[in-house]
């Protein structure tokens, strides 16, 4: 695996030779995770002339020590270093035209002062590149991620019944997850009832679930530092009222049409809007209230972002989620979602779990 930390590192630096960069610090801990496999703080920087150094504070330099892989240097950082002292000690053929990822506002004036306003542009586009198009590894690792994530889908759903809390919902499912040795939770895993499914994020507390309740459970898993995400929607209860059935059948519906639509160089706003007019030809547009999906990877979030404003081509090898949903304010809400391979005429759906709207 070395060679392929090696080859991101190699890719990242055609990068900054096609856009004129002299190199780049890297301060995101998912994108030193992707050049390195290190999962922790420090600063990475991948010149266009010598070798990529991550430097680290000593709370931390025996792990990197340990996990860096494809040729980069680790340096240990004094406790009182600051990321202004590394920039002020580069050479100035190292920081005349300097890339970075994120960085807070404070140390942007900081480092534009040392190197000048001019020197310092953001490149966080030329990583998002890279990092949009999963290898090999890669997406053996979201698999896995996501035959957790399918298995703990079916736990919940045998926990969906009249008296059981929310929380111990979410416990159960946590706890099943590191059974089947993921790192965690991918993000705060939602089991929204009642009036609280109409809220897309759900609502903090331990409301206790009761017959008649539609239930939103959504849940991802992390496996080697790769995320998954999967909702599926319920109804406790034997006999559904006809509304309910009505929306999770469009839902699902609109779930089908998107998934069918995906193929690359597709526009990714274009799989958004197919389901919005088949939304709005039923009249319920006002009530999807968010995009239709995004890229998913080492973060849970990650581009491309499949919404009305999104502006990316679909490709071969993208990780993406698509997830329609409607919600009625105060009475319910539903969303289907799935994780996604794109290949070369389609999408292979990476999570598994019924299209059942009682719990099964």
């Amino acid at each position: 695996m070395s060679g392929g930390w090696r080859n991101r590192v190699s890719r990242l630096m055609d990068l900054i030779q096609e856009n004129e960069l002299s190199a780049v610090l890297i301060r995101s801990e998912a994108n030193i995770f992707y050049f390195t496999g290190y999962r922790g703080p420090g600063y990475l920087l991948i010149p266009l002339n010598g070798d990529p150094k991550l430097y680290v504070y000593p709370l931390d330099f025996e792990l990197a020590k340990m996990y860096v892989r494809g040729g980069v240097e680790v340096e240990e950082l004094n406790m009182t270093a600051r990321i202004e002292k590394i920039v002020e000690e580069l050479p100035n053929e190292v920081k005349s035209r300097l890339g970075f990822d994120v960085m807070s506002a404070e140390d942007y004036l900081k480092i534009s002062a040392l190197v000048g306003y001019e020197s310092l542009k953001p490149a966080s586009e030329i990583i998002w590149k890279l990092r949009m198009i999963k290898d090999q590894s890669e997406i053996k690792n979201i698999e896995r991620a996501c035959d957790i994530a399918s298995k703990t889908m079916d736990l919940a759903s045998e926990m969906l019944e009249d008296g059981v809390m929310e929380s111990e919902v979410k416990a159960e499912i946590l706890e099943e997850m590191y059974k089947l040795g993921a790192d965690g939770a991918a993000f705060d895993i939602i089991v929204a009832s009642g009036s609280r499914s109409s809220m897309p994020h759900g609502a903090p507390g331990s409301r206790v679930m009761k017959e008649g309740d539609v239930v939103v459970v959504d849940l991802g898993a992390i496996f080697e530092g790769y995320c998954s995400d999967m909702t599926r929607t319920f109804y406790i209860g034997k006999d559904p009222p006809e509304e309910i059935v009505k929306i999770y059948e469009m839902v699902l519906e609109a779930k089908k049409l998107a998934e069918e639509s995906v193929k690359p160089w597709t526009l990714s706003s274009a799989l958004y809007d197919k389901v919005y007019d088949r939304f709005a030809t039923r009249g319920y547009a006002d009530y999807f209230i968010h995009g239709l999906g995004h890229g998913v990877g080492i973060e849970i979030h990650e581009p491309p972002r499949i919404s009305k404003a999104g502006k990316e081509m679909i490709q071969e090898n993208m990780v993406i989620t698509i997830e329609p949903g409607i919600y009625l304010p105060g009475k319910f809400g539903i969303r289907l979602e799935d994780t996604l391979l794109v290949e070369k005429d389609g999408v292979r759906m990476l999570t598994s779990a019924p299209y059942t709207l009682t719990p099964y």
